[in-house]
């Protein structure tokens, strides 16, 4: 029986000390470059992790200032449109009619050169006004557009919710005033602080024709503006109006409606003709205000406000009556509408 010959093992080779003790450096010294360059990396990541957030937080604070001038400048340019919008209804002589601007910072409303402002475009009469300076986000004072139809001077035709208007704001019509927030200076405006337009006001906001413009800011433009329509003006004045024909309350009343129905025991039938005068049976119509007793007690017949004005601006032929009963009416102007009792 033949057996396989024995096949003596080989030793393994061996390695010289040295050898293995290079390779082990070259080894550790390839990692830690690795590790080296990992650091480097994750520390250039961070810093441009940081850099963007500095950035983002850059723009997020210069989004909120704008936000913030838009803002104080909306703010300013309302107030300004209350103020001339509450004026106007509380008038004493003239409701409806708006001061002239003012010629400087003063804030004190012109003072009329023959029967015209002398200019109709300046600041705001703030101090005339009694609203304090109200001033945009570059601390300008705002500036004042005014429809020449509704300057309060006794010789301008009768001031009525049916006065044209000739203001204009990017082509639209019935344009009473017009506020402006000039914003910073441009380039071209080197004469701030003084008083010239053309200083404040950019591009055909100046040109001294009544068409006036807003829109986004440019480097060329940067006019903030806010419209009041006659719409605007003569809502709060109708209602003035309206309860100034109503008469006030109080006991006895002393004119108006409410004074006819004390006198009378029920509330007059409406004027179909438009002759001022009742017509028996006709339940809506024209105010009857020749039945009445009329603004100057000594001499007429309506017991309106003593103030003659009523009458003087063409108010009464513009109110609508409607007797609902012998103890209600209702009357209308436009859409302001009041119901009147005893």
């Amino acid at each position: 029986m033949l057996r396989a010959a024995a096949v003596p093992c080989r030793a393994s080779p061996s390695f010289p000390a040295a050898s293995i003790a290079s390779w082990r450096r070259r080894a550790s010294g390839a990692g830690g470059k690795r590790q080296q360059a990992g650091i480097a990396l994750l520390a250039m990541l961070v810093l441009l992790t940081l850099w963007g957030l500095y950035l983002f937080i850059g723009q997020l604070d210069a989004t909120q200032l704008r936000l913030a001038n838009e803002q104080r400048a909306a703010a300013a340019l309302a107030d300004a449109r209350d103020a001339l919008v509450g004026r106007a209804a509380t008038d004493d002589n003239r409701p409806g009619s708006l001061p002239c601007p003012a010629l400087d910072e003063n804030g004190v409303a012109a003072i009329f050169a023959g029967n015209h402002c002398p200019t109709y475009i300046g600041r705001l009469p703030w101090s005339t006004l009694r609203v304090g300076e109200l001033r945009d986000s570059a601390g300008a004072l705002l500036w004042y557009a005014l429809a020449p139809a509704l300057r309060d001077h006794p010789l301008v035709p009768p001031i009525n919710a049916q006065t044209p208007v000739e203001l204009t704001l990017n082509g639209t019509a019935n344009v009473a005033a017009i506020v402006f927030s000039p914003g910073e200076p441009l380039p071209t405006q080197a004469g701030r602080p003084g008083n010239a337009t053309s200083d404040y006001l950019d591009g055909s906001n100046n040109d001294g024709d009544n068409a006036y413009v807003s829109g986004p800011s440019t480097p060329l433009f940067n006019d903030r503006a806010l419209a009041i329509t006659r719409d605007d003006v003569f809502r709060a004045v109708n209602q003035r109006v309206l309860a100034e024909i109503r008469g006030p309350e109080a006991t006895p009343p002393q004119w108006g409606l409410r004074k006819y129905f004390a006198d009378n025991g029920t509330f007059p039938w409406a004027d179909t003709d438009g002759d001022g005068h009742a017509d028996i049976g006709a339940a809506s119509g024209g105010l009857p205000y020749n039945d009445l007793v009329l603004v100057d007690l000594a001499a007429t017949v309506l017991p309106l406000p003593p103030l003659g004005w009523l009458s003087a601006n063409g108010w009464l032929p513009l109110v609508v009556y409607e007797r609902l009963s012998g103890s209600s009416a209702r009357i209308t102007i436009g859409n302001s509408t009041r119901d009147i009792g005893p």
